[in-house]
């Protein structure tokens, strides 16, 4: 098999990459780290959108350049690398964009994806509730019909960015008779409606990325219903797809294992002779096996979408294997790094002891929950990979 990019993709990258040179510079950084929410830049989002980016690979009539899945992965992969901010536009692109093309009507392709390509309109992702997390059919929000409206009322947490995004991509029971999987409709949520109250979840590392989001009596346009009634079960297992299939997941992990290797490579003679860089280099030899894999899984992914078909248990098996590797990785650096690796302030550190190691290894524990645990992943490749039957 010929793993290999054309002349054309590659030259894109080279474009992508000099695009990041000239954008991501000490000065920007220095700014980005003032922000008061780390990993968004609505400025960096429409200076991506203006080289028309962002849906790079969606049809010219909404916004995009009618390019290639494998050049839309090429972009996704270089801005993951290089830890461009994308926190503004990541879910409405990745996640929602392509779950609107799919199931939305052309009214709403045509109100939503042009100002997701131009960066001008953020989502955030109402899905889990206090009752209803890895198993999202027990969602007890609720959605009444009244005329053209539909009344919401309920509860979401865990909902990454809805306190600077523009609306909510959400999940509520609209028949509450039906069985549970089958009375569930999916709505465009704004957040700035009248009876919606947003509160943050701050982490235990004292970081608001996460909130809990209440609405009560909402009233919601008729039209902000995605596809048919009671049918937003299959529409949010769409959504999921798309999010567990993201490749900058890998080009994280990339990133992650070269800056281990990097931290090793700097310790000095004396520190090489520690058992625990000796235990450190033996887990890196293994760890590289699950990275290269996990690569060349999603790249598969991506073919598989450039031919027209959605992949479904095989994102679970990219999103399975990366975040449990990501997780291995971040917990070889902070034994190999000792008691240093253990920091959770960049403040408190000196020299290459950075103080990351420490945020990053707890930051990283959620991976095998976050967008479905490792158990649910297990459970979709076991019945729709292998055909096995339910437990």
């Amino acid at each position: 098999m010929d793993f290999r990019f054309t002349d054309d993709q590659e030259a894109f990258r080279s474009e992508v990459r000099a695009f990041l040179d000239e954008t991501l510079t000490p000065e920007f950084w220095e700014q980005q780290r003032a922000q008061p929410n780390q990993g968004t830049s609505p400025e960096f989002s429409r200076a991506a959108a203006e080289r028309g980016w962002l849906g790079i690979a969606w049809p010219l009539e909404y916004g995009g350049q009618a390019r290639t899945k494998i050049e839309q992965m090429i972009y996704m992969e270089e801005m993951a690398y290089a830890g461009a901010p994308q926190e503004h536009h990541r879910r409405a692109v990745q996640q929602v964009g392509p779950s609107i093309m799919l199931h939305g009507s052309e009214a709403q392709k045509q109100r939503y994806l042009p100002g997701v390509a131009a960066g001008e309109i953020s989502f955030a992702m109402g899905l889990t509730e206090p009752n209803a997390g890895s198993d999202l059919a027990n969602v007890e929000t609720s959605a009444r019909r009244d005329g053209d409206e539909w009344v919401l009322d309920g509860e979401k947490v865990f909902t990454s960015g809805a306190h600077y995004s523009d609306y909510l991509w959400t999940v509520v029971r609209t028949d509450p008779e039906a069985p549970k999987h089958r009375g569930i409709s999916m709505f465009v949520l704004p957040l700035h409606l009248p009876g919606v109250n947003v509160q943050p979840l701050i982490d235990l590392q004292n970081r608001h990325h996460f909130n809990r989001v209440f609405m009560e009596d909402v009233r919601v346009p008729a039209e902000n219903l995605i596809g048919e009634e009671n049918r937003g079960w299959y529409i949010n297992a769409t959504t999921m797809d798309f999010e567990r299939s993201g490749i900058a997941r890998i080009a994280n992990l990339d990133q992650l294992f070269d800056r281990l290797a990097h931290a090793l490579r700097g310790m000095s003679e004396d520190e090489r002779k520690q058992t625990r860089y000796q235990a450190a280099r033996r887990r890196l030899s293994e760890l590289v096996l699950g990275v290269r894999a996990s690569r060349a899984l999603a790249y598969r992914v991506v073919s598989m979408q450039s031919a027209g078909l959605l992949p479904n248990y095989e994102v679970s098996i990219v999103k399975l294997l990366a975040s449990e590797t990501s997780q291995a990785l971040y917990n070889v650096g902070v034994n190999s790094h000792g008691l240093h690796g253990q920091l959770s302030d960049v403040g408190q550190a000196s020299g290459r002891w950075s103080g990351e190691w420490g945020p990053d290894y707890l930051a990283a524990i959620p991976d095998t929950i976050a967008q479905g645990s490792s158990e649910i992943q297990r459970s979709v490749i076991a019945t729709r990979g292998l055909g096995l039957p339910r437990g």
